[in-house]
């Protein structure tokens, strides 16, 4: 969730909505994941003193500029990165995702990542471009054997014997079900994960 740390403008709220990004003013919340300074409207030397007020942030910063404050000379901005008003839809969102994952913890033993797919075995979460999935529990059984093992073609055969267990009795059509309901929720126009290898099962892309 990101905080804006000051009244921001309409337009960067509009912005903020429009790329899915979630905010509240900064002094509402304890914990914020990140900041941005809407500075568009600042002179300079207002725009330096904003910033420096969150140098010790943990939290990644990120200034809104103006173009004039790129004609400024020796312009100091304190902040992990700034976009400069106005930019393309989405740039905003990407800024932010960036130095969110630049300045995240290391991940826990055990966490799969497979280009902005992150699964953590240990809480049964999944996570596609920073956004929580919500999977049924083989869906899940599913997703986490074959992203460990990318690149293994997997029969259906040997996944109903791995995910259902020796004593389902049901068709290996089962597995067929869960592969496709697992695919509308993990892939779209710019995520592929599971291929179909034919006649013989599926293989997660590495």
């Amino acid at each position: 969730m990101l905080y804006d740390a000051r009244t921001p403008s309409a337009e960067l709220l509009e912005s903020l909505r429009r790329e899915g990004v979630r905010f509240a003013p900064a002094d509402e919340v304890n914990e914020p994941h990140a900041f941005v300074l809407d500075l568009v409207d600042a002179d300079r030397y207002r725009a330096e003193s904003l910033s420096r007020s969150y140098t010790k942030s943990p939290c990644p910063v990120i200034a809104v500029l103006s173009r004039s404050h790129l004609q400024a000379p020796d312009l100091s901005i304190s902040a992990d990165d700034f976009i400069v008003a106005p930019w393309e839809t989405g740039e905003l969102a990407l800024r932010i995702n960036k130095q969110l994952e630049r300045k995240a913890p290391p991940d826990e033993p055990g966490v799969i990542r497979v280009g902005d797919l992150v699964i953590n075995p240990s809480r049964y979460d999944v996570y596609l471009a920073g956004k929580p999935v919500v999977l049924a529990f083989k869906e899940y059984e599913l997703l986490k054997l074959m992203a460990a093992n990318p690149g293994r073609v997997y029969s259906r055969e040997t996944l109903l014997e791995q995910v259902w267990g020796y004593q389902y009795f049901g068709g290996t059509r089962t597995v067929d079900v869960h592969i496709r309901r697992l695919r509308s929720k993990i892939e779209d126009a710019s995520h592929t994960f599971i291929d179909t290898v034919w006649n013989v099962g599926y293989r997660f892309r590495g």
